[in-house]
């Protein structure tokens, strides 16, 4: 759903930096994307390359859309990790964030040093998307080892249906 809403170009090439198991870049394969679709992770999936967000391992204008799904407001520098994507991005290109919900959203520009008070709207280029999902067993545990944490995970809760909420906004080069 994120993909539809973008519209991106098949034949743009893409990153998706914090790509974890690499589902957006399998997600463009799939949809026979004709362009470059690479992910960079610190702890890389399968097909996704190992590095850091604020130390991209590509040259300049290497892509013409680097995407930040629900990862900008978590790193450690992501005013770096945002000047970094901005060096490996082609002139014309574009820079997606994606946050879940108003709080997420207002965590993402806090950490880029332009907090949004509580009265402030979004972005002009924001995009509301829903994306209904279904979490199994498998996906609790893997959830909850992100956070450093482990817990037995009751077969019969699961599997959950539910809906994710993403604001989406491109953030100008």
């Amino acid at each position: 759903m994120l993909l539809d809403a973008l519209g991106l170009s098949p034949a743009l090439d893409v990153l998706d930096v914090g790509a974890g198991d690499g589902r957006l870049v399998r997600e463009l394969a799939r949809r026979g994307h004709a362009g470059r679709a690479v992910g960079v992770d610190l702890t890389p999936g399968p097909g996704v390359q190992p590095a850091s967000a604020e130390a991209l391992p590509f040259p300049d204008a290497s892509f013409d859309v680097v995407l930040f799904v629900r990862v900008l407001a978590h790193l450690p520098d992501p005013a770096r990790a945002l000047a970094e994507a901005r060096r490996v991005l082609r002139p014309g290109g574009q820079v997606w964030d994606a946050a879940h919900g108003p709080v997420h959203l207002r965590a993402t520009w806090a950490a880029l040093g332009q907090p949004l008070a509580p009265g402030d709207t979004l972005p002009e280029s924001a995009l509301t998307v829903t994306c209904p999902l279904t979490v199994t067993g498998d996906d609790a545990r893997f959830l909850l080892g992100t956070y450093g944490k482990e817990a037995e995970v009751s077969p019969h809760l699961f599997p959950v249906q539910d809906a994710a909420q993403l604001l989406v906004w491109s953030l100008a080069p």
